[in-house]
């Protein structure tokens, strides 16, 4: 394997993958799993026609749950069908040097296809998707990225059912995405904070408390905008607790 990719474990997917609420988005993505996994040879052309490919963006606010949500669908792929998860080492793909960047991308998505081949199926992971794009109208910046904006764009285009190749990405920034490259996800979730998902992860809380801690978990918390504030509040309180 280049140095443009690296293996996702397995003992992290299960851990992360602690799915609170958004079974509606869950229970599509691992149908589309199963699409592209258990599908016979004569549906492929009509599937790759009308853009069925597991190609998936999660956008919404902060400690919404996307990237545990995209754990969640790595799991599945990986209980049912053993297939392994990947993600782009960034730090290694984007250089200075003119076309660096662009080659480097290639290479990558080169070595995603030959994973795929060999192994019947990979998971890309892009969480915080937005760090990888630029918008090609913006003069301000750098045009190396742009070229490596149009390069992750082609690759996207170039997946077909076949290849078995499933991208889950996440984004708090989806508006600000480059209207061309949301085109090229075939799928894009929404991901909202809701009561159902803090009452659930209140609930979760207070099983996880310790016996000797003394501390009483408020029903208010269930209030905040997302679980993310909701751990805030548990922190701070504990914080106060344990130095008081």
């Amino acid at each position: 394997m280049n140095d443009f990719l690296y293996r996702i474990d397995e003992k992290i997917i299960k851990s992360k993958a602690n799915l609170i609420g958004h079974t509606d988005e869950f229970k599509q993505c691992s149908k589309l799993i199963d699409i592209i996994h258990d599908s016979g040879k004569e549906y492929l052309t009509f599937f790759n026609e009308i853009d069925i490919r597991s190609i998936n963006i999660f956008y919404g606010e902060t400690g919404t749950g996307k990237t545990t949500l995209a754990y969640s669908i790595a799991k599945y792929a990986l209980t049912k069908y053993g297939i392994e998860s990947y993600s782009l080492n960034i730090e290694n793909i984007i250089k200075t040097e003119l076309g660096a960047t662009v080659n480097n991308f290639e290479s990558a998505f080169q070595e995603i296809k030959k994973l795929s081949e060999e192994d019947k199926g990979i998971i890309l992971f892009l969480d915080e998707f937005d760090r990888l794009l630029v918008n090609r109208g913006n003069d301000n910046e750098l045009s190396e990225l742009k070229r490596a904006l149009i390069a992750l764009m082609d690759f996207f285009q170039s997946i077909s059912v076949k290849q078995q190749i499933t991208i889950l990405a996440t984004t708090n920034y989806f508006g600000s995405l480059d209207s061309a490259m949301k085109r090229r996800f075939s799928f894009h979730y929404e991901i909202k904070s809701n009561k159902e998902s803090r009452e659930e992860y209140y609930e979760k809380l207070k099983k996880l408390i310790p016996n000797g801690l003394n501390y009483k978990l408020s029903d208010k918390i269930i209030d905040s905008s997302n679980i993310s504030n909701m751990k805030k509040l548990v922190r701070e309180d504990i914080v106060k607790l344990i130095k008081g």
